[in-house]
């Protein structure tokens, strides 16, 4: 029952167009500098595949949050960023390219 409230509360952001897909229902923050945080819960029950949270953001492998982590390092722009917003940066486990090359750090 749950579920199928769930879904349906998903189903009518998506018919309203006022979210972007991959924040459907998400905990996504928009930022200054064309970045998107979007909190990510490995062990919500497929929560993710709802919420349009790509499979290798939601359970990362090593290889995705090392390339991760070392963006992190490597852009201050970035890194001032998510520390200006709180972020715990050994939490970031992906980083994607929105359509609009802005970026969407995914944070567990």
């Amino acid at each position: 029952m749950n579920k199928a409230f769930a879904l349906a509360v998903l189903m009518s952001a998506a018919t309203m167009g006022s979210a972007y897909a991959r924040e459907m229902g998400g905990m996504a923050t928009p930022l200054q500098g064309d970045v998107r945080i979007v909190y990510t819960d490995p062990e919500a029950d497929d929560s993710a595949r709802f919420l349009s949270i790509p499979d290798t953001f939601a359970h990362p492998s090593e290889a995705t949050v090392r390339a991760a982590q070392n963006e992190v390092r490597t852009d201050s722009g970035l890194r001032r960023t998510l520390v200006g917003q709180n972020v715990e940066l050994n939490n970031v486990v992906g980083i994607d390219t929105a359509a609009d090359g802005s970026r969407i750090v995914y944070v567990r």
